[in-house]
Protein backbone atom coordinates (compact mmCIF):
# COMPACT_ATOMS: atom_id res chain seq x y z
CA UNK A 1 0.00 0.00 0.00
CA UNK A 2 1.34 3.35 -1.23
CA UNK A 3 -0.90 5.93 0.37
CA UNK A 4 -3.80 6.02 2.84
CA UNK A 5 -4.84 3.32 5.22
CA UNK A 6 -7.51 1.21 5.41
CA UNK A 7 -9.19 -2.40 6.54
CA UNK A 8 -10.14 -5.33 4.28
CA UNK A 9 -12.84 -7.22 5.83
CA UNK A 10 -13.39 -11.00 4.96
CA UNK A 11 -16.45 -12.37 4.52
CA UNK A 12 -15.94 -14.71 7.57
CA UNK A 13 -15.34 -11.69 9.84
CA UNK A 14 -11.44 -11.86 9.42
CA UNK A 15 -10.20 -8.13 9.57
CA UNK A 16 -6.91 -7.10 8.10
CA UNK A 17 -5.62 -3.24 9.14
CA UNK A 18 -3.22 -1.57 6.33
CA UNK A 19 -1.89 1.77 6.16
CA UNK A 20 1.04 3.37 3.90
CA UNK A 21 4.04 0.97 3.58
CA UNK A 22 2.35 -1.90 4.12
CA UNK A 23 2.79 -5.18 2.05
CA UNK A 24 0.16 -7.79 2.16
CA UNK A 25 -1.84 -10.77 0.52
CA UNK A 26 -5.34 -11.78 0.05
CA UNK A 27 -5.96 -15.33 -1.24
CA UNK A 28 -7.60 -15.48 -4.80
CA UNK A 29 -11.16 -15.81 -4.84
CA UNK A 30 -11.33 -14.20 -1.32
CA UNK A 31 -15.05 -12.55 -0.44
CA UNK A 32 -14.29 -9.46 1.37
CA UNK A 33 -15.39 -5.47 1.78
CA UNK A 34 -12.56 -2.70 1.93
CA UNK A 35 -12.78 0.37 3.80
CA UNK A 36 -10.18 3.12 2.84
CA UNK A 37 -9.26 5.96 4.99
CA UNK A 38 -7.77 9.30 3.49
CA UNK A 39 -5.32 11.10 4.83
CA UNK A 40 -6.27 14.96 4.39
CA UNK A 41 -3.22 16.08 5.83
CA UNK A 42 -1.23 14.65 3.64
CA UNK A 43 -2.48 13.44 0.37
CA UNK A 44 -6.11 13.11 -0.05
CA UNK A 45 -6.26 10.00 -2.45
CA UNK A 46 -5.31 6.29 -1.24
CA UNK A 47 -3.47 3.75 -3.87
CA UNK A 48 -1.46 0.72 -3.49
CA UNK A 49 0.11 -1.72 -6.30
CA UNK A 50 -1.40 -5.24 -7.13
CA UNK A 51 0.53 -8.37 -8.58
CA UNK A 52 -0.93 -11.52 -8.65
CA UNK A 53 -0.80 -15.26 -9.82
CA UNK A 54 -3.87 -17.04 -11.46
CA UNK A 55 -2.46 -19.97 -10.22
CA UNK A 56 0.08 -20.40 -6.82
CA UNK A 57 2.36 -23.08 -7.75
CA UNK A 58 1.68 -24.71 -4.61
CA UNK A 59 -0.78 -28.19 -3.58
CA UNK A 60 -4.41 -27.53 -4.50
CA UNK A 61 -5.48 -28.20 -1.06
CA UNK A 62 -2.98 -25.11 0.41
CA UNK A 63 -4.82 -22.19 1.23
CA UNK A 64 -3.06 -19.42 2.68
CA UNK A 65 -5.02 -16.65 5.00
CA UNK A 66 -4.74 -13.20 4.40
CA UNK A 67 -2.20 -11.07 6.38
CA UNK A 68 0.57 -9.05 5.73
CA UNK A 69 4.04 -9.97 4.76
CA UNK A 70 7.19 -9.07 6.25
CA UNK A 71 9.64 -9.60 3.47
CA UNK A 72 13.29 -9.92 3.95
CA UNK A 73 15.64 -7.49 2.39
CA UNK A 74 16.16 -9.92 -0.42
CA UNK A 75 12.51 -10.28 -1.14
CA UNK A 76 12.13 -6.31 -1.08
CA UNK A 77 14.58 -6.38 -3.82
CA UNK A 78 13.10 -8.49 -6.45
CA UNK A 79 9.43 -6.17 -5.42
CA UNK A 80 11.43 -3.11 -6.39
CA UNK A 81 12.82 -4.63 -9.54
CA UNK A 82 8.96 -5.80 -10.34
CA UNK A 83 7.91 -2.18 -9.54
CA UNK A 84 10.34 -0.53 -12.34
CA UNK A 85 9.09 -3.30 -14.89
CA UNK A 86 5.15 -3.50 -14.03
CA UNK A 87 4.33 -4.90 -17.81
CA UNK A 88 3.96 -8.36 -18.36
CA UNK A 89 6.84 -10.02 -19.42
CA UNK A 90 9.57 -12.66 -18.88
CA UNK A 91 11.58 -10.65 -16.26
CA UNK A 92 8.61 -9.42 -14.44
CA UNK A 93 6.79 -12.61 -14.01
CA UNK A 94 10.66 -13.78 -12.98
CA UNK A 95 10.76 -10.77 -10.01
CA UNK A 96 7.93 -12.11 -9.23
CA UNK A 97 7.99 -15.77 -8.24
CA UNK A 98 11.52 -14.76 -6.91
CA UNK A 99 9.76 -12.38 -4.30
CA UNK A 100 7.10 -15.35 -4.11
CA UNK A 101 9.57 -17.85 -3.17
CA UNK A 102 11.19 -15.67 -0.35
CA UNK A 103 7.80 -14.96 1.45
CA UNK A 104 5.97 -18.40 0.50
CA UNK A 105 7.72 -20.15 3.84
CA UNK A 106 6.37 -17.44 5.77
CA UNK A 107 2.91 -17.21 5.22
CA UNK A 108 0.17 -18.66 7.42
CA UNK A 109 -1.75 -21.21 6.17
CA UNK A 110 -5.40 -20.68 6.90
CA UNK A 111 -7.81 -23.09 8.86
CA UNK A 112 -9.74 -25.67 7.22
CA UNK A 113 -13.22 -24.18 7.15
CA UNK A 114 -16.06 -27.12 5.74
CA UNK A 115 -18.08 -24.31 4.76
CA UNK A 116 -15.16 -23.26 2.46
CA UNK A 117 -14.32 -26.52 1.36
CA UNK A 118 -18.14 -27.10 0.32
CA UNK A 119 -17.90 -23.56 -1.24
CA UNK A 120 -15.34 -24.44 -3.70
CA UNK A 121 -17.22 -27.66 -4.51
CA UNK A 122 -20.19 -25.26 -5.68
CA UNK A 123 -18.12 -22.93 -7.99
CA UNK A 124 -16.03 -26.28 -9.26
CA UNK A 125 -19.40 -27.78 -10.22
CA UNK A 126 -20.38 -24.52 -11.55
CA UNK A 127 -17.53 -23.75 -13.68
CA UNK A 128 -18.05 -27.23 -15.16
CA UNK A 129 -21.79 -27.17 -15.44
CA UNK A 130 -22.98 -23.80 -17.24
CA UNK A 131 -26.38 -24.32 -17.95
CA UNK A 132 -26.81 -26.23 -14.03
CA UNK A 133 -29.80 -25.67 -12.14
CA UNK A 134 -30.02 -24.85 -8.10
CA UNK A 135 -31.53 -28.42 -7.43
CA UNK A 136 -29.00 -29.83 -9.63
CA UNK A 137 -26.44 -27.78 -7.69
CA UNK A 138 -27.45 -28.70 -4.34
CA UNK A 139 -27.77 -32.68 -5.14
CA UNK A 140 -24.15 -32.51 -6.18
CA UNK A 141 -22.61 -30.70 -2.88
CA UNK A 142 -25.45 -33.09 -0.93
CA UNK A 143 -26.96 -30.12 1.32
CA UNK A 144 -30.81 -28.83 0.25
CA UNK A 145 -31.47 -25.23 -1.95
CA UNK A 146 -32.33 -23.05 1.48
CA UNK A 147 -28.33 -24.47 2.71
CA UNK A 148 -27.11 -23.99 -0.19
CA UNK A 149 -28.07 -20.36 -0.69
CA UNK A 150 -27.00 -19.84 3.05
CA UNK A 151 -23.67 -21.13 2.04
CA UNK A 152 -23.23 -18.65 -0.55
CA UNK A 153 -25.01 -15.73 1.08
CA UNK A 154 -22.19 -16.08 3.68
CA UNK A 155 -19.73 -17.04 2.69
CA UNK A 156 -19.80 -15.65 -1.40
CA UNK A 157 -21.67 -12.38 -0.65
CA UNK A 158 -24.43 -13.84 -3.37
CA UNK A 159 -26.10 -16.40 -5.09
CA UNK A 160 -25.30 -19.03 -7.53
CA UNK A 161 -27.93 -17.84 -10.01
CA UNK A 162 -25.96 -14.36 -9.56
CA UNK A 163 -22.88 -15.99 -10.37
CA UNK A 164 -24.55 -18.00 -13.27
CA UNK A 165 -25.83 -15.07 -14.48
CA UNK A 166 -22.51 -13.29 -14.31
CA UNK A 167 -20.43 -15.45 -16.22
CA UNK A 168 -23.32 -15.67 -18.64
CA UNK A 169 -23.14 -11.44 -18.81
CA UNK A 170 -19.31 -12.00 -19.58
CA UNK A 171 -19.55 -14.79 -22.46
CA UNK A 172 -22.64 -12.56 -24.02
CA UNK A 173 -20.55 -9.41 -23.84
CA UNK A 174 -17.06 -11.25 -25.95
CA UNK A 175 -19.63 -12.49 -28.09
CA UNK A 176 -21.19 -9.14 -28.89
CA UNK A 177 -17.63 -7.57 -29.11
CA UNK A 178 -16.22 -9.94 -31.16
CA UNK A 179 -18.69 -11.34 -33.46
CA UNK A 180 -21.70 -9.78 -35.60
CA UNK A 181 -23.68 -12.52 -34.57
CA UNK A 182 -27.30 -11.43 -33.66
CA UNK A 183 -28.58 -11.02 -29.81
CA UNK A 184 -30.87 -14.27 -30.38
CA UNK A 185 -28.18 -16.39 -32.03
CA UNK A 186 -25.96 -15.51 -29.02
CA UNK A 187 -29.05 -15.65 -26.43
CA UNK A 188 -29.41 -19.50 -28.25
CA UNK A 189 -25.43 -19.94 -27.89
CA UNK A 190 -25.80 -19.50 -24.06
CA UNK A 191 -28.77 -21.82 -23.91
CA UNK A 192 -31.24 -19.46 -22.94
CA UNK A 193 -34.83 -19.33 -23.80
CA UNK A 194 -34.74 -16.12 -25.52
CA UNK A 195 -33.02 -12.86 -26.31
CA UNK A 196 -35.16 -11.10 -24.20
CA UNK A 197 -33.90 -13.13 -21.13
CA UNK A 198 -30.15 -12.14 -21.86
CA UNK A 199 -30.58 -8.84 -22.28
CA UNK A 200 -32.26 -8.48 -18.49
CA UNK A 201 -29.08 -10.89 -17.55
CA UNK A 202 -26.71 -8.04 -19.45
CA UNK A 203 -29.23 -4.53 -17.81
CA UNK A 204 -28.87 -6.27 -14.57
CA UNK A 205 -25.35 -7.39 -14.70
CA UNK A 206 -23.55 -4.88 -16.80
CA UNK A 207 -26.08 -1.91 -16.67
CA UNK A 208 -26.20 -1.96 -20.64
CA UNK A 209 -28.21 -3.34 -23.36
CA UNK A 210 -26.51 -5.57 -26.11
CA UNK A 211 -26.40 -2.40 -28.54
CA UNK A 212 -24.77 -0.44 -25.96
CA UNK A 213 -22.12 -3.16 -25.13
CA UNK A 214 -21.66 -3.35 -29.05
CA UNK A 215 -21.06 0.28 -29.62
CA UNK A 216 -18.55 0.77 -26.73
CA UNK A 217 -16.52 -1.95 -28.29
CA UNK A 218 -16.35 -0.06 -31.66
CA UNK A 219 -16.15 3.41 -30.16
CA UNK A 220 -12.48 2.11 -28.44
Amino acid sequence: MTRGRGTVRALSGEELSLSSGDIFYLPMGLQYHSYWEIDEAVDRSVAWESYGFTHLPISADTRYAMQKLYPCAEALRWLDCLKEDPTVSPASVGYLYLFLARVLPQLRIAEADPKEALLRTALDYIGQHEGFTVPELSRACGISESGLYALFRNYAGTTPIDIKHQRIAERATVMLTTTDMTVETIASALGLCSSAYLRRILKKQTGRTPLQIRQGAKFL
